[in-house]
């Protein structure tokens, strides 16, 4: 029993670390690229929407496919809603049921493509997107898309050579060269960039969006001054460009200038055409008083954008993010459930306070919340964090499910390390050590740097008769304990009492 208590607090004691450990710092390990900006603008790879409603259109392409499962019509339907409403999880399991019925359209390869970019799997998705492109060769949405993959995996030579294909097949087309710009900017050629853009706009003189795009570039070189002139021959073109606003706010946010940026803010809020932009740069200008720490004018904004917009939710969401930067816990969950009094489906402020009830120690109330959370919104991080309140409440079946979703989406060793510790409280020894090996092989360090799971693995070996690997784990687990202690007695005993046993 003495045993089993120091492994269950070495557990405890791992979820409550990884509780504040987000997959992403782990990101790459497993084939996982982190992320570069993309360039900009980057067509959609997605049609345009059908003018149906989604609550009126999914529910009859689902009822299509109960009376007929082989519709392939009625799923890249079907597919195409689900991408609409932010949902990849639904939609990839439809375009991958369509390739594997030998539908192997260029639309069903974007689709798929689109999905899996989504979900983080990047590889997969350009692998799509490249099929799509060659069925395809003109079409400069799946060019772009491409494109942007590219350029986040840091292939410039790629990103570039397709890129000018879609010049050569969209010849006096401004778009390509805004393609080809965006990739230039991306690789800090900003000179050429420029000079696309510039070619952009003498082909399309009536859009400002390549003005803008310079005003970007000269923004990433810091050069505040020509970002700000430039941002004001775009909105010379368009007065009402609500993100050139906000760009020229955020420009002066950045000179510290107070009165000018919170004039382009205003400018901003008038132009913005529904009352949910509206409230999004009411955030943006409280967050930029915050950042000057000027919280009395920060907490003045965000209660005149609720006085205002008292139905927006997300007003009360940055609002509880915004006193949790300040460490007042007590507002923020105020705020957060004021958020939820609008719209109790807000997956944000379910995750957040999901969050809040671990950190509180109140375990079930962080299962309903991330359990629910992640129903509307299966975010890698949340799954996570939901695996590990399972793990709290000994519900480890559900915590290897959880786990096991997250790591498809985010292949981090923490995940992986979490469906491992709950196979072994499953008792499935022979899963947990294999769990293990992989660890071991493919984020080197990882266990050495948590003990906890060090030592579960090594009772996984020890329970699978793997006499050898246990006791090498147990070596490498005595230099993250005190001489002299119970617990380094212990395990030097278990190393003894192991070395023992004829192999």
């Amino acid at each position: 029993m003495k045993r089993f208590a120091l492994l269950l607090t070495m557990v405890a004691a791992f979820f409550a670390a990884a509780v504040v450990t987000t997959p992403s710092a782990q990101a790459g390990l497993f084939g996982h690229k982190a992320a570069t900006p993309t360039p900009s603008p980057s067509p959609s790879a997605l049609p345009t929407a059908s003018p149906e409603p989604p609550d009126v259109a999914i529910p009859r392409l689902q009822a299509k496919l109960k009376a007929n499962p082989n519709d392939q019509q009625a799923m890249i339907e079907l597919a195409g809603q689900f991408l609409g409403i932010n949902r990849p999880d639904y939609a990839v399991g439809l375009t991958q049921r369509l390739l594997q019925m030998g539908d192997k359209t260029a639309r069903v390869y974007t689709f798929d493509g689109y999905a899996m970019s989504q979900l983080g799997r990047l590889d997969q998705a350009t692998s799509d997107l490249e099929q799509a492109a060659n069925l395809d060769p003109g079409n400069e949405a799946v060019l772009g898309q491409l494109v942007s993959l590219y350029v986040r995996a840091g292939r410039f030579t790629d990103a570039e050579r397709i890129a000018n294909r879609s010049m050569v097949l969209n010849k006096s087309d401004s778009q390509s060269l805004m393609m080809l710009g965006g990739v230039l900017a991306a690789e800090q050629k900003f000179d050429a960039a420029r000079a696309d853009y510039e070619k952009a706009l003498a082909l399309d003189t009536k859009n400002s969006d390549p003005i803008f795009q310079i005003a970007r570039t000269y923004a990433a070189q810091n050069n505040i001054p020509m970002a700000i002139s430039t941002i004001e021959r775009a909105l010379a073109l368009d007065p009402q460009n609500v993100q050139a606003l906000i760009f020229k706010a955020d420009e002066y946010a950045a000179q510290h200038d107070d009165a000018k940026a919170s004039s382009a803010f205003d400018d901003a809020i008038v132009a913005a055409s529904s009352d949910e932009q509206k409230a999004s740069i009411y955030v943006r200008k409280a967050n930029y008083f915050a950042s000057e720490k000027k919280f009395s004018q920060a907490e003045g904004i965000f209660d005149e954008a609720i006085a205002r917009y008292p139905k927006e939710s997300s007003l009360h969401l940055a609002f509880g993010d915004y006193w949790a930067a300040q460490k007042n816990l007590v507002n923020a969950q105020k705020e957060w459930l004021a958020t939820l009094a609008i719209d109790k489906e807000d997956p944000g402020a379910l995750y957040r306070l999901g969050q809040l009830s671990m950190e509180h120690g109140k375990m079930s109330d962080a299962v309903g919340y991330l359990k629910q959370a992640t129903a509307l919104e299966p975010d890698p991080r949340a799954l996570a964090m939901l695996g590990q309140a399972y793990s709290y409440v000994h519900d480890y079946k559900n915590s290897k499910d959880a786990c096991s979703k997250s790591f498809q989406m985010d292949r981090s060793p923490v995940t992986l390390a979490c469906i491992a510790g709950a196979d072994f409280e499953m008792k499935n020894y022979k899963e947990a050590s294999e769990i293990f090996d992989v660890l071991d092989g493919n984020a080197k360090g990882f266990l050495d740097q948590n003990p906890q799971m060090l030592y579960i693995a090594a009772e996984s070996y020890e329970r699978t008769k793997q006499n050898q690997k246990a006791v090498q784990a147990f070596k490498r687990l005595l230099p993250a304990l005190r001489k002299g202690t119970p617990e380094y007695a212990k395990i030097q005993k278990q190393i003894a009492d192991l070395s023992k046993v004829k192999h």
